[in-house]
């Protein structure tokens, strides 16, 4: 296990004192890979906004990006065991959608 500095730890907590950052990681938690076109789905908001928390999010380290053509897929990075287990306890409120224009 990897250990964490204070000032990384902050970061940490920082990133997930937003309840759209929260939620999204929950979602991760639950599905590996989570499209940015499924994000804008599930919380009904523009793409720039999606991407400012997912900035966040990879800026403390918790998500990594992977580009598949013209999607970007979102994962979970690094999360601290205890941390992962209490976000792991939340309710899933909303699960992924389709990225297909007709989905």
């Amino acid at each position: 296990m990897k250990k964490m500095t204070e000032r990384e730890l902050q970061k940490v907590f920082h990133a997930l004192s937003d309840p759209i950052r929260l939620r999204m990681v929950r979602l991760l938690l639950e599905y590996p890979e989570v499209c940015v076109c499924q994000f804008q789905n599930i919380f009904g908001t523009y793409q720039p906004r999606i991407s400012f928390h997912l900035r966040v999010l990879r800026d403390a380290g918790i998500v990594e990006s992977k580009r598949r053509g013209k999607w970007v897929y979102y994962g979970i990075k690094h999360l601290p065991e205890c941390v992962r287990q209490m976000i792991s306890t939340l309710p899933l409120e909303e699960k992924p959608v389709s990225c297909t224009p007709n989905g």
